[in-house]
């Protein structure tokens, strides 16, 4: 049993949980026992399971240059396609972390050799977003 003191409007309780029993608290205060009612606990909102690609026959054996997610998060838009002239600071994926979407530039001019993601795929950190010829 759990006994707190609570000053209310400079009136002080004595409140004793005496227990929980689906989701109805036996509570004590000042002496007078109470049944109170719970609210129903949420279920945790599911969490998406990030899976790491795996390695495909068909990716370049000498790239050049790719651009890595700098932090895990989901893919909300490819702004390239395979064969785009790519300038240094060009958005290549708008990527979803932490509820902020954050617009992922080319550090260097290139053509598009593949694009490794596509919208909705979530990412790990390092992972390949766009390789470069």
């Amino acid at each position: 049993m759990k006994e707190y003191t609570y000053n209310i409007n400079g009136t002080d309780y004595r409140v004793s949980v005496e227990g929980i029993e689906n989701n109805v608290a036996a509570v004590s205060v000042n002496g007078i026992a109470y049944q109170v009612k719970l609210p129903a606990e949420e279920a945790p909102a599911p969490r998406p399971t990030v899976v790491k690609p795996a390695a495909t026959a068909a990716a370049p054996t000498a790239k050049k240059y790719g651009v890595k997610a700098p932090l895990p998060g989901v893919i909300v838009e490819v702004t390239v396609k395979v064969g785009d002239e790519v300038k240094r600071g060009d958005t290549v994926v708008v990527l979803d972390a932490m509820k902020m979407e954050n617009n992922i530039a080319s550090e260097r001019a290139g053509r598009v050799a593949q694009v490794c993601v596509e919208p909705g795929q979530s990412v790990m950190e390092g992972t390949d977003l766009v390789v470069f010829e």
